[in-house]
């Protein structure tokens, strides 16, 4: 029920909401403070209640279900296996191995030996002397054309000027004696030495010379050579030669005997006892709790709205209206 009171007044707060607003802006726009007087009376304001949505949290009280632990007992039902132990009697056959002689044909085979004559051929190595001819290297003295180059040059004396009285191509100390004729400079010192003035000339002479040259020269060849020569031999070889015979063979073979003994059979029966068990069941309460819940109230408000003539269409009206209408 108090949902459906909910719902209900939620439907009539949406139907109003669209009225109030529309209320609200046609005062808005009608009651500008500037005024034109061509204009004033034609319109006219009149005060209105108009019921406004508006968001409350109250605390109501709600039925939940609630689930309480309990413990209970429980009869169930346990299978025990118990060991019952007997003895009986039983026959069953048993295999024992028993020895036994027989005689069995055998055949075998045993080597014959044989021989006969034949002839084969056997190479003999021969030592045999031939003559030949073998090449050798000797040396051998050649004439042959050479240049080369001869220094013909000469011993030059050429003076030259000692430096800090030394001589740049003997180094030997010069000594100049002073001047007899009273000359006021000194003569300059003066070194003559041998020069070697070079002159190469390039000669053609005979020169010999050793070569090394390939001569054959007859010689006594040694080889071994393998003559073939004819020998008579005996080859031997076995024949297997088959032949049967009888011999006494052991052997055990299985023969079943019936034996009856005591024999402890265990059996395991089956019991059902009762048990008594706890357990813990969740039992459903139902339970009041108060709880905050957000309710939407329309909560009445007054408010200025413009009344128009009977022609005139409302928009128009709104467009018109520009003097304040508020008290």
């Amino acid at each position: 029920m108090v949902r459906k009171a909910v719902g209900g007044l939620l439907a009539l707060g949406f139907l109003l909401v669209p009225l109030a607003v529309w209320a609200q802006s046609a005062s808005e726009s009608a009651c500008q403070p500037a005024c034109q007087p061509a204009c004033a009376p034609e319109v006219t304001c009149v005060q209105k209640t108009v019921l406004t949505r508006q968001w409350v949290t109250e605390m109501r009280k709600v039925r939940c279900v609630e689930y309480v632990p309990q413990q209970r007992e429980y009869t169930t039902y346990r299978v025990n296996w118990v060991k019952e132990t007997q003895v009986i009697e039983k026959t069953f056959t048993e295999w024992k191995l028993e020895p036994r002689v027989k005689e069995i044909k055998c055949v075998g085979y045993r080597p014959v030996w044989k021989s006969e004559p034949y002839e084969y051929t056997v190479y003999v190595p021969k030592i045999v002397k031939e003559p030949g001819t073998r090449k050798v290297c000797k040396w051998v003295q050649v004439e042959e054309p050479r240049k080369i180059c001869v220094d013909e040059g000469h011993w030059e004396e050429r003076p030259c000027e000692p430096v800090r009285g030394i001589c740049r191509h003997c180094h030997r100390r010069v000594i100049v004696d002073p001047p007899s004729d009273g000359a006021c400079c000194p003569p300059k010192p003066v070194c003559v030495c041998k020069v070697w003035v070079p002159n190469p000339v390039v000669k053609e002479i005979t020169v010999k010379v050793w070569k090394p040259q390939i001569v054959e020269e007859p010689c006594e060849i040694t080889k071994c050579v393998w003559e073939p020569q004819k020998r008579q031999g005996i080859r031997k070889w076995c024949e297997w030669e088959r032949y049967e015979y009888t011999k006494k063979v052991c052997y055990y073979e299985c023969v079943p005997h019936t034996v009856t003994k005591p024999v402890c059979v265990t059996t395991w029966k089956k019991v059902c006892e009762p048990v008594v068990k706890k357990c813990t069941v969740l039992v459903p309460q139902v339970v009041e709790k108060e709880v905050p819940v957000k309710v939407c109230k329309l909560v009445p408000t007054v408010v200025n709205v413009p009344v128009r003539p009977c022609h005139v269409h409302h928009r128009l009206l709104a467009r018109r209206a520009v003097a304040c209408c508020d008290p």
